[in-house]
């Protein structure tokens, strides 16, 4: 199944990343776990990748006898704290929408809690960092208030409150019990201003309702969370985060609620979301195997040469995960990502998602002199030939 991509990260970076795939993943994994690994970096990624209960159990399915003794007992325990940490994660929602349902708030889960309610079946199945909401526009405030009144915070900072004017979600409450939890009351999907055609109320228009618990709860029909997943992930995360979660999640809708394929690709087009869906598409039927029908990736192509999408390709799958990261400049990045995406083919107009992000702008370096600047400059310009080498050199990719 490995492929010239997937062949160009860490053993670690493969690991991790395949823990996200299927049955078809196992024999390299077990290759993988053949090997002497740095532990370290692989607990390191899937702690950031929130992998790590999964890790723990395909491995231990896997390479269990071959694990030294004193990585089985780590990742063991790790893998039991993060999953005590989403069943009180699943606790706390339960009592966030109790307290909006009883202020007469409609709420839509997103994301991560409306996968565990639909494809995975359960919080433990489905790690997450916290919990998206979305709520009407004319109630966010009122969510916001009920939900203060009941245990939840914010850092009521001047300047966080600037920034969340005209975003999409209001500022994360976090729980003021410990457990870690934090909530997003959304509003829409993206900043103002963003290309796409997926508007709050079409989801809430077309949303189905699941148990969860002792409840009952909306969340997006199957269209509309592969649409979100998609765009999320090459949009709003340029590639850069949230590769795990999204081609595990990619899977789980296809394994479990089926994808109508005609229907989405007319629709991730309608929605000028074709080339973001393409993307997450090809990744993950070239790195992880997923059975993507040939048809849907044809139709979704943006119109580039295929030897250009090849070096796109290798660009973006070194930025999945941060520890393969060699691309030496941010503007490097951000034509890349254009070139793949293709937003005027797409339709966006001049918006990028860099216009905005959730983070926040950080304190730069001082310029350096001296010899610190000679080294940078040397250092650099090995980052530009490794970059090369890897990247627009055919001899990159073994096929």
């Amino acid at each position: 199944m490995s492929c010239a991509y997937l062949s160009a990260l860490s053993p670690e970076a493969r690991l991790v990343l395949l823990t996200a795939g299927g049955a078809d993943c196992d024999d390299e994994m077990r290759e993988l776990l053949g090997l002497a690994l740095d532990w370290s970096k692989v607990v390191w990624l899937a702690e950031r990748e929130g992998a790590v209960s999964i890790l723990w159990k395909r491995v231990s399915q896997l390479g269990g006898p071959s694990l030294p003794a004193e990585i089985s007992t780590h990742l063991q325990r790790l893998a039991l704290v993060s999953e005590f940490q989403l069943l009180r994660l699943e606790q706390r929602l339960g009592e966030a929408i109790d307290v909006l349902s009883a202020s007469g708030i409609d709420v839509i889960l997103l994301k991560g809690a409306a996968l565990a309610c639909t494809v995975y079946g359960s919080f433990s199945q489905r790690p997450m960092g916290d919990v998206d909401l979305l709520v009407p526009p004319a109630r966010a405030k009122a969510a916001m208030a009920a939900l203060t009144s009941r245990g939840w915070t914010w850092n009521a900072d001047d300047a966080l409150r600037h920034f969340y004017e005209g975003h999409h979600h209001l500022p994360p409450l976090d729980d003021q019990t410990g457990s870690g939890a934090r909530l997003e009351l959304h509003t829409a999907f993206f900043f103002e201003g963003h290309p796409f055609r997926l508007s709050p109320a079409d989801v809430r228009d077309h949303a189905v309702q699941v148990p969860f618990g002792s409840r009952t709860v909306r969340v997006p029909d199957t269209r509309h969370q592969l649409l979100h997943l998609c765009l999320h992930f090459v949009w709003s995360h340029m590639l850069a985060m949230g590769a795990w979660r999204a081609f595990r999640d990619l899977r789980a809708l296809m394994e479990t609620r089926g994808v109508e394929w005609d229907e989405f690709t007319r629709f991730a087009l309608e929605s000028r979301g074709g080339s973001c869906c393409y993307w997450t598409f090809r990744l993950a039927h070239d790195l992880l195997g997923l059975k993507i029908p040939a048809f849907v990736l044809d139709t979704l192509r943006p119109p580039q040469p295929e030897y250009v999408l090849r070096r796109v390709e290798q660009h973006f799958t070194y930025q999945l995960l941060p520890t393969e990261g060699i691309c030496p400049s941010l503007r490097v990045a951000q034509t890349m990502w254009r070139t793949g995406i293709c937003p005027a083919w797409s339709g966006h107009g001049a918006v990028r998602p860099w216009d905005r992000s959730d983070g926040f702008p950080m304190r730069e370096r001082p310029a350096a002199t001296g010899a610190r600047k000679l080294a940078d400059h040397i250092g650099n310009a090995r980052g530009w030939a490794h970059y090369i080498r890897a990247i627009v050199h055919p001899a990159a990719l073994s096929g």
